[in-house]
This record gives C-alpha cells, structure tokens and sequence, in this order.
C-alpha cells in the first residue's frame, strides 16, 4: 500500500494512513475523493468532477472552484504525511493509488478470486472468497458523500453488487450442504428485502434441505403473498418448481404461466466457411484472458479496426460464437451503419433496440438518450453479457451503448481508429490487415474444397490479386463459383478481368479492385424481375425493408415479390433476418442505387418512391387512431394507385408496427420533402405523430414536422402547416418550451381559423389551453379548452371532448378550484371508458385522485389511485405504475395511514429503482423521514 493508506467507499468515506483515521470533513472533498476513487489510476475530467459535486446548480467558474477543492484535498493529505497522490491532466485530474488500497478495488480482486476458485469447481474456496469480499463492505456505499449523481449513477450499481455477492455466497454454502446455519440469515435477509425472489428461494431451499418441510412450505407462501400483493407478481419458474419439489412432485405444466427474465441470443448465424484469422483469434482470446481488460470497474472493450471489406464483421462473429458460453445472461448484437448517412443508427434507436430484448415494452423505455442509457446501465450492471457494435461510425455513437459492472465484454467493429474510445475507455484494439496471399488462397479452399483450388493455380492467383485480398470480396467469389461447380475458375478470373474499375470506397490501397463486378456477378444471374426489384431497392430511404414495402417499389402485389425476394436472397443479395423483413448489405444497397440511376428512367424512379411514401402515409394513417382515441380528419386526396396500404386489429399490432418501421417512417418523410412529394410529406409526419409522442422522441417529433411544415409552405397547403405547427408546438410543450409552445399553437389557430376547420381549431384550443396552464394563466387555459369542448361536442366528436374535458379538470385543480373539477373528470373518465382507452381511463383516474385529495376526500383519492395502479399494471406500463404507486402513498399518508404509505412508497422504491429511475431519491427521503 502507498505509505500505509487505505480509502474505504463502501460505507462512509474513510481514509486511514497507518491504521489512523484521517478525517475529510468538507462534503464537497468527500465528493471530490469519491469521484477520483471510484475510478483510481484513470484521468477523471473537470466536467464529470463538477458535475459530480455540485449537479445541475454549478458555480460560476466551476474548473477555477474545483481546483480549490482540489488544493484542499491535496492539503489534507500533505498534512496526514501523505506523497502528492492527485496528479493533474489535460482537462482533469487523476488519483494515482492501486486498486488493493481502496476497499471497493479489494472487493472486485476478491470477486476475481472467487470466479477462478468456482473455475477449479473449489466450492470451499469460492465461499471464502466471497465473504472476504462481503467484508469490505461497512454499510451502504457513499453513505456520507453529498452527490446526486454518484447517487444515481454508481451507488445503485455498487448496491445491487453486493446483493448479487452475498446471493452468490450463500449458494456457494448450500453447495457445500451448510443449510441448517444459513437459516436464521436468511430469515432476517428476507424481511429486510421481502421483494427479492432469490432469497427466498435460497430460504426455502435451506429449509427443505434441513429437513424442515412445513417451514419451509410456509417460507414459500410467504414469500408468494409479499410478491402478488406488492408488486401482483407470481413466482417465478425455479420458485415454483422447488415449491414442487418440497411437495414431493414435479410441476405439472412446468413455466405455465411464468414469464422469466429474457436471456437475449442475438448474434446472427456464422458464416460456413471461416479461415485466415488464426493470429487475430489468438489475439483477441488474450485479450480476454488478462485481467486488466476491465480496468476501474469498466466492461471490457475490443475494437476491432480495419478497411471496408477487410472482415471486421466475420471476425466478429466468428469469435462472439467461440466465447458466447462465458456471457450466460445474453448476447446483444446491432448493426449501427456508421458509414451511411441515411441509414447510421443513433444511440437511442440502438439502445430502444437493447432495452426491448432485455424484456422491456416500448412504454416502459424513458425518451431521452440519458435516461435510456441510465436504465441500460442499471440493467446490464452484474450481469456478465457479450454486446456486439458492428460498423461503429465514431466514439460517441458507442459511448452510450457501454454496459454497465465488470462482468460483460463489448466487441466494436469500425473503419474509424476510435482513439478516443481507446483513451478514455481502456479499450484494446485489434487492427485487420488484407489477406496475405497464402489466407486468401486458404480461405478459398475452405469454401470451393481445396482440390478446385489447387487444380488452378494461377487463375486462383489472378483472383486473390484482382480481390486485392480483400475478404469482402473473396467472399463473393467463392459464393459466385460455388453456386456454379461445374463452371472453371478461370472463368471468374476473365469476369474480373474484363469488369472495369472498382466500387467508391471498396479499393486498398496498395490494389484497384473492382468490387461492382463482383457484385455485378449476382445481380446478371437473376430473372429480369428479380433484377428490376434489386435496382428498386436502390430507392429505400434504407438499408432496412418489409415484404409489402419492396412489392410497393416496384408497384407488384406481395405474392408476386415473394418470390423475387427469395431468388434475392438465394444469391446472397439480400438477408431476411426476421420473418417478413429483409436487410440488403451497405454496399450491395449503395450499388442497387447506382443501377437505378443507370438502367431505369428518372419517372421510373419517382414513381417508385413516390409509390412507397404514399403507402407509408396510408398505412400510418390507418395506425395512428387506434394509439389515440381522438379522430382524425386527414386523408390523402388521391386514390390509392397500385397501393395497398396495411391495415391493423387492433391498438398493439399498430403500436408495434410503429416501433418496428420507424427508422424508416422518419426516412420517409425527408425523403418526401427532398423529392417534392409535399402533398404526401406532411400528411406522414402528421401521421407519424402519435408513436412519436407517445414514445417521448421529441427531436424526431419535431424534425419531421418541420420537413413536412417546409413542405405544406411550398404548396400553399393552409390545412397542412396548421396541423405541422400544432405537432410542433405538443413538442415544445413537453419540452418545457412553454413560450415557444404557446405561440406555435397561436400561429395553428390562426390558420385552422382562417381555413374554417372547426376540428383543427378545437384541437389547437385544447393544446393551448394545455400550454397556458404551465404558463400559470389559468383563466385563458380554461376558455381555451371550453371553446375545444363545445366544438367537440357539437360536431360529436367524443375522443376529443375525453380530452378536453380532462384538460378543463386538471386546470381547475391547479386553479385550485378542485370542487368544480371532479364532475368534469367524472365525465372524461365515462367516456374514456365507452370508447375503451384504457390509457386515457388511468390518466383521467389519476387526475380525479388529485381533484379529491386536494378537496380532502382521502378515501376518493386512494381509490382512483388504485384502480389506476391497477390498468397501468394490465398495460405493462412500469414507469406510470410506480409513479402512480408513489401518489397512491402520499395520499395514504395525507389520511393519516403512514404505514400503509411507507408499504406503498417501498413499491414505488422498488419499482424506480429496478427501472433506474431518478425518482427513487425523492422516496428514499420519504421513508428516512
């Protein structure tokens, strides 16, 4: 240790030279030296020390104030007799100590010891290793350092790991048959934490292996009535089948009923064939072997770098499917396309992807890019998973894509060095060079059977040079020459010859290559449709297709393209990766566009994309009322021309279609305003509204609207802009733009006014109204929303008076006029109920409990928030429920019922926390208090 000292963070902050404590008395040192621990040996910059000490309320020169706290530390330290121990960087600075003298640094070295014991399969010493990490744990981690974002950031992440270990421990003891001695802890570990399946299963589980079968049936409901009545869950499947076996019989219908955490597979199948990487292989397995890929407490990074075609991907793929048996919890994969800019995938579109597979429901996944990363983090923190970010484009496309706790390795390919990645993440790099001519030669032979390859020596050679050794497109060629076994090798090595110059992009530097012919190879062995609808695909906005949208290109019905999708993807053109859905490579994408341009008409073309926008638009417009239950007026003018737009059962067919196509929905709509479809432009984003503001993505929200506002103004479309600006001012609104919101709805009225369109005027009322009560001016809210409710009502328009009315109630409350209210509530609740949204039955509910709380109707408000509690649990709906749950115990306590709102706010606790949420600050200091 350096000079006897030793730092402890998993308690209160303590610092100890030579056995002696050394007191840090200043909250905002304690943050400081917290900050700089929890990642010792890493440069920690000024921006993330600021924020860490003083959040959102920063001074006026916070690098000039953290310097003075860092004086302070370093002074503290002289004065304990300690060498300078904080060194300054480039834009930060950096604590220079090991790891073994931070208590936090003993325990993952002691975890470590533990996962090398269970290798040996040493159970005994497994258990020792674990409890000597359980012991350098003193209470709750930070307990005394004044941070909300350590607070929301590490702690739970620290907490959740001790938990995990101590889980871990105790099943190592029950290995080693200790059962009887492990009864009384874990009786008072589960009524510490009644909510915490394992450990009831471990409870039940000592119980029954020290012959106690009553105890340890009652155990087990026990445990059952606190899971149904806290969080209305039922146990889970190992639960009920130990449950079984207590009993002395197995489960009739094991998993009936049961829905346990998904465990995600996603790495795509390997390509057959594989060679040539014997050296990079070795390498990366090195990489995985040391013990410093995971420095700070990190996940592990790999980045595997190299030109476009050099095999990043199958690399990749190859290894992942060698190593996935390490990551038991899951394997994420996603193709982030950082090399096209129609097509790149954003953090948040990867991470909506990630947060799904891990079992979220898209209602449950926060909006913004930091509360999605936040909830992944949490999620994947403990676990140990494999996550895969192919065709990275640059370090912030991958940042936020960065699991969370030490067990789990993230595999990056890129073109790009991503030397920031490597700086400030540890990750290790793995360049990719070209073939050598011998791996090529081999990689040849192992696809076409090495016999064919050494009857041809020369032509072989001719090919490996022409290919410039590149593996992307050696790959074709053996694909090309397999599929024909009779034809001889010489014959491709004249086809190259003979092709021209190479694809932009696709040429090494040391060789010309000519990638178009090699694809060119494929595409000439195709039927003249399968060939046209090749070219086609050329138009899509992306990379990324269903079946109905490439029959829309090229104006076939969807049976009749099947079948040319098929012949697509039996030559390797195309990849069907989910049923119904197909993907076309970047580059095999970027050269269908350049055929088009070639081969077809420029009316051709339009027509094809126009075709595909006006089904979009069609589509959407059939989707977007079944999400909302207020009409919708809008239509597309023209009638539908070799169109057959989808039609939905139902509200979650709709909504998932929405998730599913809306990458490329957004697409669409930039591709209709660069093209000139304005009619069809904002007629898209109008119907695209809903999903977007349901799932919070206000910057594509108002991205889109403005494309199709710019649209509507080039036409002269009054109708149009209106209904853009209105879109874009909801926007502002939840954006807390409040200003900007008001006057964007302004400029809406004006125009629905002048046009006379009774129900875009009432529409824009109802949002204004909305706009002005954040704005405090109630009584121009209320008029606003009066006017809309009496348009609504006289044209029978009853999704839209629901609406209405509920904003007219919760502007009353506000006003403090709750009396009032409850009748016009009581109203919107009726008709949200006979037009069946039950979204809109739980928020009416929610604004009927405030109405009668603020009237001190204690028992009215608990109930409505009940019941509301209730259809956000039917709807999946955990953020809304835990929300709910948190003003369900406030209303108890307002009756005096403090601890059934303590039991309420532990729900709500359980539920923001489990969802990463920042909330369960706020009930964590109503339970203190």
């Amino acid at each position: 240790m350096t000079n006897g000292v030793e730092f402890g963070l998993l308690g209160p902050i303590d610092v100890r030279v030579a056995g002696r404590s050394v007191p840090v008395r200043s909250p905002k040192c304690r943050v400081l030296l917290a900050t700089l621990l929890l990642e010792p040996g890493r440069l920690v910059s000024v921006g993330r020390l600021t924020e860490a000490i003083w959040d959102t309320a920063q001074p006026d020169n916070p690098r000039r104030t953290a310097q003075l706290h860092v004086t302070r530390l370093r002074a503290l330290f002289d004065k304990a007799g300690l060498p300078p121990l904080i060194a300054t960087g480039s834009d930060g600075y950096l604590i220079e100590v090991g790891t073994d003298v931070v208590d936090l640094g003993r325990f993952r070295h002691w975890l470590l010891a533990a996962d090398r014991a269970a290798q040996r399969s040493d159970l005994e010493g497994e258990s020792t290793a674990l409890r000597a990490a359980l012991r350098q744990w003193r209470g709750d981690a930070l307990s005394d350092v004044p941070s909300e974002l350590l607070h929301r950031e590490s702690v739970p992440g620290l907490c959740e790991q001790r938990l995990r270990t101590l889980e871990r421990r105790i099943d190592a003891d029950l290995r080693l048959g200790r059962h009887a001695e492990l009864v009384e802890e874990l009786r008072g570990l589960t009524a510490r934490d009644r909510l915490r399946e394992r450990l009831w299963l471990q409870l039940v589980t000592a119980l029954h292996r020290s012959g106690r079968r009553a105890e340890a049936l009652d155990a087990y409901h026990e445990g059952c009535r606190h899971l149904a009545e806290e969080l209305g869950l039922d146990p889970g499947e190992d639960l009920q089948r130990l449950h079984a076996q207590v009993l002395g019989c197995s489960p009739t219908a094991p998993g009936d009923g049961v829905r346990l955490p998904p465990v995600p597979r996603q790495l795509p199948p390997e390509v057959s064939g594989f060679t040539g990487r014997a050296a990079e292989v070795e390498r990366l397995h090195t990489l995985l072997d040391r013990r410093d890929l995971r420095p700070g407490g990190a996940p592990g990074v790999v980045v595997l770098i190299g030109t476009a075609g050099v095999g990043k991907t199958s690399l990749a793929l190859h290894w992942s499917r060698r190593i996935a048996e390490h990551f038991p919890d899951g394997q994420l994969w996603v193709n982030l396309r950082g090399y096209d800019d129609r097509a790149k995938v954003t953090p948040q579109h990867a991470l909506t992807l990630f947060l799904r597979a891990l079992g979220l429901p898209a209602a449950q996944i926060p909006a913004d890019l930091d509360g999605q990363t936040g909830l992944y983090r949490s999620l994947t923190d403990g676990r140990r998973m494999l996550v895969v970010l192919d065709n990275a484009g640059d370090t912030e496309q991958v940042r936020p894509l960065l699991p969370g706790g030490t067990g789990c390795l993230v595999l990056v390919t890129s073109r790009s060095e991503l030397s920031a990645l490597i700086v400030t993440e540890g990750a290790r790099a793995v360049r990719l060079e070209p073939f050598t001519a011998d791996q090529a030669r081999q990689m040849l032979g192992s696809r076409l059977g090495q016999a064919r390859v050494d009857a041809e020596p020369e032509a072989v050679r001719r090919i490996v040079d022409a290919c410039g050794r590149l593996p992307l497109a050696l790959a074709i060629v053996a694909a090309r020459a397999a599929a024909r076994p009779a034809f001889p090798l010489a014959a491709l090595d004249r086809q190259l010859a003979d092709a021209g110059h190479g694809l932009d992009g696709f040429a090494v530097p040391d060789t010309a290559v000519d990638v178009r012919a090699v694809f060119s190879w494929s595409y000439r062995t195709l039927s003249t449709p399968a060939a046209r609808l090749f070219r086609r695909l050329g138009l899509h906005p992306t990379p990324e297709l269903s079946a109905p949208a490439a029959a829309t290109l090229v104006g076939a019905t969807e049976p009749q393209n099947r079948v040319l999708l098929d012949e697509l993807a039996a030559a390797h053109l195309v990849s069907e990766h989910v049923p119904g859905r197909f993907a076309v490579h970047d580059l095999l994408h970027a050269y269908a566009a350049e055929l088009t341009a070639d081969q077809d008409t420029s009316q051709l073309r339009i027509a094809g994309q126009r075709r595909l926008v006006d089904w979009l638009t069609r589509s959407a417009l059939q989707a977007r009322p079944l999400l909302q239950p207020s009409e919708s007026e809008v239509t597309v003018p023209e009638p539908a021309r070799d169109v057959t737009p989808l039609t939905f059962s139902g509200e979650r067919q709709a909504r998932e279609w929405y998730e599913i196509e809306r990458h490329n929905l957004i697409a669409a709509v930039e591709l209709a305003q660069v093209r000139g479809f304005d009619d069809l432009c904002w007629r898209l984003a109008y119907a695209t509204w809903v999903h977007l503001h349901l799932t919070r993505a206000w910057d594509d929200l108002i991205r889109t609207h403005r494309a199709g506002l710019r649209a509507a103004e080039r036409t002269g479309d009054r109708i149009g802009q209106a209904h853009m600006l209105s879109g874009i001012g909801t926007a502002y609104r939840s954006t807390r733009q409040t200003g900007l919101a008001v006057q964007t709805h302004q400029r809406a009225l004006e125009i629905f006014r002048e046009v006379a369109d009774p129900a875009g005027i009432a529409t824009v009322l109802s949002n204004l109204g909305a706009a002005y009560r954040d704005t405090g001016e109630h009584h121009r809210s209320l008029r606003c929303s009066r006017q809309a409710y009496a348009l609504e009502r006289a044209h029978g328009e009853l999704g839209n008076m629901s609406i209405s009315l509920y904003q007219i109630a919760r502007t009353l409350t506000v006003a403090g006029r709750p009396a009032e209210a409850v009748p016009v509530i009581t109203e919107s609740l009726e008709i949200f109920r006979s037009l069946g949204h039950r979204r809109g039955e739980a928020r009416a509910l929610q604004a009927a409990a405030t109405a009668h709380g603020r009237l001190g109707r204690h028992g009215a408000a608990i109930e409505h928030y009940r019941r509301a509690v209730e259809i956000y649990r039917d709807l999946g709906d955990r953020w809304y429920q835990a929300a709910t749950l948190g003003r369900l115990g406030d209303a108890l306590h307002a009756a005096g019922r403090r601890q059934d709102a303590r039991a309420v706010w532990r729900q709500a606790l359980a539920g923001y926390e489990e969802l990463g949420a920042p909330d369960a600050a706020v009930l964590r200091d109503k339970l203190r208090e």
